[in-house]
């Protein structure tokens, strides 16, 4: 008879640390909106939401640990970069291009593929099983993303094959994101997103030429939303990530957790925004929890 493998308690508190994040990140939304409100595109949020993170992330680093948290070796500037262009800049920019040409509803629904892509990396770059745990918890918290976001109302969704190209690539590039991070633990956290916040404002930069755009929004709500956009949804989601992370967790389970941002964000439209409620969108929030609970009974590989 096989022993059962039980989850180690800093492995808990990771899996804890990485739904938080999640839930942080459940406020993309509400800032976005803000933001949209206040007439700005949202290639210029995603510019400012890094570079702004970027330069708070600098006085956050020199205040807690001087010119050392600056340091790092070939590799972890490597995997920034790789961090900063694919999962950050590449990223956004897809995303968007997909919502420009099939619409938010199905440009969500493909880019919710990213927990499979996770899977399979995982599979093919760290040896973890992929058992029929896995496999069931998968499929319910893709069910359930897609049930949440859509409240079950398929009228309004578009087709094309550049913008269904775009949001599976936004998925992909998302999961890279977990895949890459995972290599990079051995490092201190606020120097990792420092570094890929640096380099993915950059390559936004150079792709949006958001310049003109800032200049004329620039106002002091415009300040206050991008710096809660920033200190919220970004620094600190990003940081608990890549804390949770750091605690040895199996990579295919992290993507299904933080999908908890898919229930934030519902809440926020629900509570905030007075967005409608049907019984679609509560079953699609029930199988996205239930998702998790499935998820962490796969055993420990």
């Amino acid at each position: 008879m096989k022993q059962k493998i039980k989850m180690r308690p800093d492995q808990r508190k990771g899996y804890f640390m990485v739904l938080i994040a999640g839930c942080l990140w459940g406020t993309n939304g509400f800032f976005v909106s803000i933001l949209g409100d206040l007439g700005v595109q949202s290639s210029t949020v995603a510019f400012l939401r890094l570079a702004v993170a970027a330069i708070l992330l600098a006085l956050i680093m020199l205040v807690m640990g001087g010119k050392k948290l600056f340091k790092i070796d070939k590799y972890g500037l490597l995997a920034c970069l790789a961090l900063g262009i694919f999962s950050q800049a590449l990223f956004n920019y897809s995303y968007n291009e997909a919502i420009d040409h099939i619409g938010v509803a199905m440009a969500c629904i493909l880019a919710y593929t990213s927990p499979i892509f996770v899977c399979i990396m995982s599979r093919l770059f760290f040896k973890e099983k992929i058992g029929p745990i896995k496999i069931i918890a998968l499929a319910v918290n893709i069910i359930g993303c897609i049930l949440t976001v859509t409240g079950g109302n398929f009228t309004s969704i578009k087709f094309s094959v550049y913008g269904a190209g775009a949001a599976v690539l936004a998925g992909f590039l998302f999961a890279l994101m977990t895949i890459i991070s995972t290599t990079t633990t051995s490092y201190h956290p606020l120097t990792i997103l420092f570094y890929s916040f640096v380099f993915g404002a950059v390559t936004l930069g150079v792709i949006a030429r958001p310049w003109n755009a800032i200049v004329q929004a620039a106002s002091l709500p415009l300040l206050l939303a991008v710096l809660g956009y920033c200190l919220i949804a970004t620094v600190g989601s990003y940081f608990i990530y890549l804390r949770g992370l750091s605690k040895k967790l199996e990579t295919s389970k992290v993507p299904v957790v933080t999908s908890v941002e898919t229930v934030v964000a519902t809440c926020i439209g629900i509570f905030v925004f007075s967005e409608a409620i049907g019984l679609v969108k509560l079953i699609g929030i029930g199988l996205v929890l239930a998702s998790i609970v499935i998820m962490n009974m796969a055993r420990p590989k």
